[in-house]
Parts: C-alpha cells; structure tokens; sequence
C-alpha cells in the first residue's frame, strides 16, 4: 500500500509558509483558468486538435484517500508540535488552516465528503512532468505552452480542505505514472524533524538523473486514479487527471460547479472554444453540462449585461476581461473583419469589429486561444484617437506565431494575464514593441476614421476639437462618456474623515502611513460645491488629455479638478481609487476658435485650476497635462478622467434661525448663477 513520505525539514515555517499562500488565496477565476490552461497545454504539445476537458463531482470514501491514516498521523504531530512551539497556541491563520483540515477529515470519516476531479486527452504524465508537479517553481512546459511558468500545479491545493492532490498520466505509448502531494507542516519523526510536504511515492532518489522520486509502479496506484486511467486509456490513449479529495466547493455550495467553470472559460478561452480547440463539460449531482462553440454564445450573451470586471473582494475576482467585453471579443471573432500581419518572425491574426459595443478602441490579446492582456504597448485607446470605434483580438499561435509567440510567452506575468516587459532583455523589448507597433499600423489601415458627418453613435456625446498636424490645425472628432454633475446640498457632501491617530489607538503607525493619510483626507475633503455643467474626455498620449466642457450658466470665476473615475480604465476592467489628478498644464479656450484662451492659474500645487470668464451654453476645448497618482500608473497607462468645475469657496455664511428660514425662506438648495 502506497503511504506519504516526508523528507527532512530545512526550515520550520508552520502551516502558513510563503509558499502555501501562493496557491491557499488563489480565488475561483484563478484555479479554473489554470487547470483549463494546463489542459488546453497538453493537447496542444499532443497535437490533438482539440483539447477535451471534463470536471466531475463524486462521492468521496475513506478508502479513495492513499494512506489516510499516515496523513492524519502526520497531522496531528504538526498541530501539537506548532502549538508548542508558538507558546501552547497557534496563529490565527494557521487556526483557521487547522480548523479546515479538521473538518475535511471529518466529512472523509463521515462519509459526506467529495472528490473534484479534472481529467484531458493531453499528452500525458511521464517522469519528468511529474517531477515538475510535485517540485515548487518547476515548470516542464513545452515551448508551445500557453503558460510559461505560474501557479498551475499548486492551484488545485486550494480547492482541497485537506490540502492533498493526487495526479496520474498515461503517455502515448502506454506507459502510466501516478504520484501525489499533501501540505500540512513541519513534525517530528522517527529520528529527525519532517518535512511539511508528503510525497505519495515509495521514496526519495538523489536526483542526480533528474529524478527526485521514486513513484508508484502499476499496482501500487490509487483505485481512484487507476479507475479514470482506464476510461482515458480507452477513449484517447493518452491524457491526465487531476483529484482534489475533500474537495471544497471553492468556499460556496450555492454557486454550481457549472456556472463557475462555464463563465471562467467562456471570458478566457473564447478563441479556442469558438474554434473548437477546446470541448469542456461539467457532471456535479447528476447534472451534465458541455461547453462547445454551440453553446458558448448563450453563455456570453447572458454575461454581455456585466460592464465591469469582478470587483477584487468578489467571488469572481480576478475575472478578466468584464462580461460586455467577453460577448464583443466573440462578435469580433464572429462577425468582424479577418487580417493577418507578419511580425518578429511570426504572424499575428487580426479580428476587427466595427462598432465597438463599449463605444471607444479596445484590442485583447490572446495567445494559444487564452486571454492575456488588454493593456498592450502601442495598442491604447489614445493610440485609436481619431479612428471610430472598434474591437480587435490579436490572436498568436505556437503553429505560426515564431518569435512572436516566444516573446508574448515569455513576457506573460505569474498568471498569465499582463504583459511585463521588464522580464523580456532590452533587444527583446525592442523586438516586440516593434511588432506590436506593426500591428497598430495594420490596425489604422483596415480601421474606419472618425467622421463626425458620418459616424456617430447615440449613446456618446461627440465633440469636435483640434489638433495640430503637419499642415497646421485640423479637425477631427473624438467620443467619450459624458458625466453630467448636478448641484448638491451640503447634507450630501461628503464627511470629513475622523482625525487619524483614532486608527492608531492599538499599534505603532510609521510616519510614511501617517502621511499617506493625512494626503488621502485632504484629498477626500471636497469644500467646493459642484456646477452643473457637461463634459467629456479623452487621451491625448501618456499624462495628457483633451476635453470639452459646457457650462449652464455664465460664472466670473469656476475652480477646476481632474478626479480619477471610479472604474480606472477604459476598459472598466479595474476598480480604482477616486481621487483628485495634479494638473501640469493646462489651457482652455472657445471649441469653435472664435474667442481668445480664458484667464487660469493651477494652484495648490496643481490640485485646483482657476478659471475666470466661462459663459452660459458655450462648448470650450480644454487640454491639460497632469501627473497620475502613483499607485494608479503602476498598473493603468490610461485611467479614466473626469473634469469637475466647482464655485470658489467663499465666507461661511451665518447660520440662520428657524424662525428666519420660515420668513426669507431656504434659497441655498436653489440653482445659483
């Protein structure tokens, strides 16, 4: 009978390492993604055309778990041995990881627990990748992978309670290897401290070929995996599974396994599903679902009402891109124009909708069929200044794609879905910017312009303004979402933060937080009352915008911000922080040229502009240059802006008594010129 294995401790870290917590807060969107990736990996380096994915419920037995007994041995050592070691009590966290465990077993031992597993036609599991699943940090990953390196091996630990995994792989050629992996913590042996990690095989091999571990032969392989062995041996001949023993529901029992892997897959994978390169179905409590190119528009057109991505405190965080986005990449991929562009060596697929559901230029970047950015370098909305609307999806393959598709790889973050150009070398970098920026000039070729006599769309206010080109001024038009601000009453203005040092009644705060702080409720106070007025903004390069702002009323002097919008982006994709924008520069002046620049002056250090002479029903041209808030250009190239304009801020006025507000009357709820 196969039993864990636990090598030698090199550190004592508990149940809560830096290593665990890479994989024990990975959220739902995350776990999915992974799995699916690894599976769309493995048929790809099989050559299969399509990748069949199945994800299944069952009931789960005492016997279906290899060495139950040692694991729960091992268990309880670690428990009193931690505990003694933390002064006779455990850290919270480490609570609540025990107190998790705890309960897995107890649904295994009572007979209510499941089994999650996920099975594929891949090309299987051989020694080497199974070093790789049971190494931390190790990938075995053909070229051609869609990921690069991550966290895909320790995602489903997340989704067990008892944090156990087993695996199990059939190579074409017949060959079968299983294994498996638990993690609790550090506990005494027979003659020396064990390690955290235990290792479902007969041993340990020095590694000296490459090997690690000594696995389990034919008959020594769990009833569980060796029973869906069988049934890929004789549907495929090759493939793997994946068990998640007491496996957790992903913290929820109310959302149905279906619903969450059909809208992970259907936002991530909607190229290689609507191309038929990935089959996936779901069995949970009888029910059989399939998601295919048939039915993978009804799962978007339901998830195209969702503007936004999931907020990051949701069940779905880290969901990407929003569900309006998901349902245009597949009209785009449907119904939109088709171009391929040769760059860096490869060739890059080109699918162009015309007009864009979300009303500005949008490009997605997907390689292998997996989504991996929007934000691309070269390839922003302010990029598409003068085009109408549109949405692209680049799609880069391993079959074409060449340097192309290394480069994308190699750049692709952690999880897959940014792009980071520091881990490219600078000739790399070169080399993919100049791609990406072949790829924008195909995209202007074959993208309609902006014409305000012949395009516009309802649901965007269009404004004219002028740019300077070669020739002098031209004109063109652009189209942004306008944000009409009404008079508020000052029941509505938002409080003044309570004085900080309340928060800092129980723990030391160092001076950079005090001061951070003390920055944020400055810029939370808002002493200025709104105007109504209507605006509009757009991009005009990096730091840089233009917009258009009418007034309804003339006032000899209005105080202006730039605040960041709540969704930080133009994709809606990301959820910001609404604060105030320094400004650098700025110049506003009549839209229809026929007037000089109004008076301005930026003041407190660039948080207000003065602007003096605005007139009733008048379109004015502003353009600024300002500086992004720190945390927010870290991450977002081009947020979202709003203008504001503000009256002065004035003496207070006296505070009336009852009796004299019943005589004069309450004026101050009144619209004021």
């Amino acid at each position: 009978m196969a039993a864990l294995q636990f090598g030698t401790a090199n550190s004592n870290d508990g149940f809560t390492t830096h290593s665990t917590a890479s994989f024990n807060d990975l959220p739902p969107a995350r776990i999915v993604r992974e799995l699916i990736q690894n599976s769309l990996d493995a048929a790809v380096e099989a050559g299969e055309p399509a990748a069949y994915v199945t994800f299944r419920v069952d009931a789960v037995r005492r016997g279906d778990v290899p060495d139950l007994q040692g694991y729960t041995r091992a268990f309880q050592k670690a428990v009193t041995y931690q505990t003694g070691r933390n002064d006779g009590e455990l850290p919270d966290p480490a609570h609540e990881v025990v107190n998790r465990i705890r309960g897995g077993l107890n649904d295994i031992k009572a007979g209510n627990a499941r089994m999650l597993s996920v099975t594929d036609n891949g090309v299987g599991l051989d020694i080497k990748r199974m070093n790789s699943l049971l190494s931390d940090g190790a990938s075995a990953k053909a070229a051609s992978a869609s990921g690069s390196y991550g966290v895909g091996h320790l995602a489903p630990m997340a989704l067990s309670d008892i944090r156990y995994v087993l695996y199990g792989g059939m190579t074409a050629d017949g060959n079968r290897i299983a294994g498996g992996k638990a993690v609790l913590a550090p506990h005494p042996g027979k003659e020396r401290l064990n390690d955290g990690k235990g290792y479902l095989i007969n041993g340990f091999k020095d590694g000296r070929d490459g090997n690690l571990y000594d696995f389990l032969n034919a008959t020594q392989q769990p009833h569980p995996v060796k029973k869906i062995l069988d049934a890929i041996g004789n549907e495929w001949g090759h493939g793997c599974v994946v068990l998640i023993p007491a496996y957790n529901s992903f913290g929820n029992d109310e959302i149905p396994l279906w619903d969450i892997v059909s809208k992970v897959a259907a936002y991530n994978f909607a190229p290689a599903i609507h191309h038929g390169k990935i089959i996936l179905q779901v069995q949970e409590d009888d029910n059989h679902h399939r998601l295919d190119a048939s039915s993978l528009r009804d799962i978007l057109d339901r998830e195209k009402i969702s503007v936004r991505a999931a907020r990051s405190d949701s069940f779905f965080a880290g969901l990407r891109p929003s569900g309006q986005n998901a349902y245009s990449i597949l009209q785009a991929l449907a119904d939109g124009e088709s171009h391929q562009v040769a760059a860096a060596g490869g060739a890059a697929q080109i699918s162009l909708l015309t007009p864009s559901l979300s009303g500005y230029p949008r490009i997605d970047l997907f390689r292998n069929g997996m989504w991996i950015a929007e934000s691309i370098p070269g390839l922003g909305p302010a990029d598409f200044a003068s085009r109408q609307p549109f949405h692209a999806v680049i799609q880069v393959d391993a079959t074409n794609g060449g340097e192309l598709h290394r480069l994308v790889r190699k750049a692709e973050g952690a999880m897959h879905d940014s792009l980071y150009l520091s881990l490219l070398s600078k000739p790399e970098q070169a080399t993919l910017k100049q791609a990406f920026a072949k790829i924008a000039e195909r995209i202007k070729e074959i993208a309609p312009e902006g014409d305000a006599d012949e395009y516009t769309v309802d649901d965007f206010l269009m404004v004219n303004t002028r740019s300077e080109g070669a020739g002098g001024q031209e004109s063109f038009s652009f189209w942004g979402t306008p944000a009409t601000v009404s008079r508020r009453s000052s029941a509505q203005v938002r409080p003044v933060p309570d004085d900080v040092d309340n928060d800092d009644k129980d723990r030391e705060v160092t001076h950079e937080e005090r001061e951070n702080r003390r920055r944020r409720k400055k810029s939370q106070q808002r002493p200025l009352r709104p105007l109504p007025f209507r605006s509009a903004v757009v991009p005009d390069g990096n730091g840089k915008l233009v917009g258009s702002v009418t007034s309804a009323a003339d006032f000899a002097e209005t105080w202006l911000t730039i605040r960041v919008d709540e969704n930080s982006d133009f994709t809606c994709d990301r959820i910001g922080p609404d604060e105030d924008v320094p400004v650098k520069s700025f110049r506003i002046a009549p839209a229809d040229s026929k007037g000089p620049a109004l008076a301005s002056e930026i003041t407190d250090n660039g948080r207000f502009v003065k602007i003096r002479g605005i007139a009733a029903d008048t379109e004015y041209e502003v353009r600024v240059e300002y500086d992004a808030p720190q945390e927010l250009a870290a991450v977002v190239a081009l947020p979202v802006l709003r203008l504001e304009l503000h009256r002065p801020p004035g003496p207070r006025k006296q505070q009336k008594t009852n009796s004299q507000t019943e005589k004069e009357g309450d004026t101050d709820g009144a619209d004021g010129n």
